[in-house]
């Protein structure tokens, strides 16, 4: 009851207060944050180490790290404001590059069904709302809040946007959503519900979701790896990189493997190149083995025979 309440406040403030001013009390909420979150600050580090240690010092780490809980205040602030953003003035958030981008999206495709790919980079929350309020048909798999009414606050916001929002428990929803021709938006970096596939990522394996993949493949879907990354001037670039086509033959492991290592090529990509809003609290490579025996009993309960294998769904949260 708590968070939920807490996100109300936030919401309560942020929608009385104009844009500019809620992003800097949001950076200093964030930076507090990063004094006193010590597990998130613990984890947090530990994935920027494994994934830039080898190009910056401690001391590099440390300011990135501090950067990130800033950043990731702004990014929540700017979801408080939802109610605000409409297609009317969707322009004093996006710059003018990323409506050209948008109206790409369909066309990438050709008339193949389309599987957004993004990570929790940048704000993959207002990039799908930003797809939804172009008129765009678009379903979200979203991360279940361990609170009910934090899921319902979530979710509520995403449907204003003209979204479907499917839980990652209810994964066998997007096949559905794509045979109706939804595009459908995945967070790819980081698993949720236990499952997976073991990848390189940033040149150390560990288990990453391929529930994305899995679902191209099957439904002969072309996935597209979209980004929405704010800029220094405080509008979102919206990015579209090359569409990635699985391939099928007779090994569909070995298929959804290859696919997702492509895919996380790109991620590496646009993390690299944009670090201080990589938003990763939660282990990457340590600690997954105990987080994989944690997650699986639950998602095999939540999944059940929904889906033909277990795949990592990823997730919006």
């Amino acid at each position: 009851m708590f968070a939920y309440n807490l996100y109300r406040l936030g919401a309560f403030l942020a929608l009385r207060l104009n844009l500019p001013t809620a992003r800097r009390l949001a950076a200093a909420v964030g930076r507090l944050a990063c004094v006193l979150q010590r597990r998130n600050r613990r984890y947090l580090h530990r994935n920027l180490e494994a994934a830039f240690g080898g190009t910056m010092s401690r001391a590099q780490l440390r300011r990135l790290r501090l950067t990130i809980f800033a950043n990731f205040a702004v990014f929540v602030a700017d979801f408080l404001k939802f109610p605000e953003i409409t297609r009317a003035n969707l322009g004093k958030w996006l710059t003018d590059r990323s409506f050209a981008q948008l109206g790409k999206i369909p066309d990438l495709a050709g008339r193949k069904p389309v599987v957004l790919l993004t990570a929790h980079l940048g704000n993959w929350e207002l990039g799908a709302a930003a797809v939804g309020l172009m008129g765009h048909s678009l379903t979200v798999l979203a991360d279940v809040h361990p609170n009910v009414l934090v899921t319902q606050f979530f979710n509520n916001r995403r449907k204003s946007k003209g979204l479907s929002v499917v839980p990652v428990t209810e994964f066998h929803r997007c096949l559905r959503a794509l045979k109706t021709g939804s595009m459908v938006a995945i967070v790819g970096d980081r698993p949720v519900t236990g499952h997976g596939v073991s990848a390189q990522f940033f040149g150390r394996p560990t288990l990453v979701p391929d529930g994305y993949a899995v679902l191209a493949r099957r439904f002969g879907a072309v996935i597209v790896p979209s980004f929405l990354l704010r800029t220094d001037s405080g509008l979102y670039d919206f990015v579209l990189d090359e569409p990635i086509v699985p391939r099928v033959t007779e090994d569909e492991e070995a298929d959804v493997r290859e696919c997702v290592e492509r895919c996380l090529r790109v991620v590496e990509r646009y993390v690299t190149a944009h670090p201080e809003q990589w938003y990763v609290f939660r282990p990457i490579w340590e600690e997954q083995s105990a987080l994989r025996d944690r997650r699986a009993a639950r998602g095999r309960r939540a999944l059940g025979t929904a889906a033909p294998r277990p795949t990592a769904a990823g997730g919006a949260k």
